[in-house]
């Protein structure tokens, strides 16, 4: 079965709107749900962890040599006033590419609003790309759930949780051909009341 490192936010210092609290803090959630839910169907994971920073986050997954790097993180515009997912690779043409368009449209098929779909990375931040798409070995995608500081997103996440976890969950494992298997009613309803609204 494939492998597949996942890499939410880090950054403990990016605040949303409101009662979100921090970006490291609401991915780490996401990326429960998405680790239970790929492990469910027998993928292994691994995970990085909120001490590490992205240097040592793409020097691990290098070294575990998985199938696809999933990073996820919320967003943030300039005004406040932007919504929806986005999923980006370093380049186009790519497995990345592949992968990144079938998170992106689980993710909008769920999304109040419409999304900005799958971007390239590799020109931002004045030409040098986002480092964790520019490094990693692995097919790799960086995952932009929604935009925590917008009122209106960061309660979609906050209280959709569970729900973006199995959307991004559902988008990995049509990237590998895996036929995604609901979960008992009974365990969907524990996890969304461990996850969704928590403030």
């Amino acid at each position: 079965m494939p492998v597949v490192y996942l890499s939410p936010s880090v950054q403990n210092w990016n605040v949303g709107y409101g009662t979100y609290g921090t970006e490291e803090e609401r991915m780490n959630l996401i990326a429960d749900v998405v680790e239970y839910d790929l492990e469910r169907h027998g993928v292994e994971v691994v995970r990085n962890t909120p001490d590490q920073n992205l240097q040592q986050i793409v020097a691990q997954s290098n070294q575990v040599r998985p199938d696809a790097h999933v990073a996820i993180h919320s967003n943030a515009s300039a005004n406040g006033t932007a919504r929806g997912p986005e999923v980006y690779v370093h380049k186009f043409g790519s497995n990345a590419q592949i992968l990144a368009n079938d998170i992106y449209d689980q993710l909008l098929a769920i999304a109040p609003t419409d999304g900005f779909g799958v971007k390239e990375g590799y020109t931002a931040f004045n030409g040098r790309g986002y480092y964790e798409l520019r490094r990693t070995t692995a097919p790799a995608v960086l995952v932009e759930v929604a935009f925590h500081d917008n009122p209106a997103d960061a309660d979609y996440i906050i209280n959709n949780i569970y729900e973006l976890g199995v959307a991004i969950t559902r988008g990995i494992l049509e990237y590998f051909g895996i036929p995604y298997q609901e979960d008992t009613p009974e365990n969907i309803n524990y996890l969304r009341s461990q996850y969704n609204g928590k403030y």
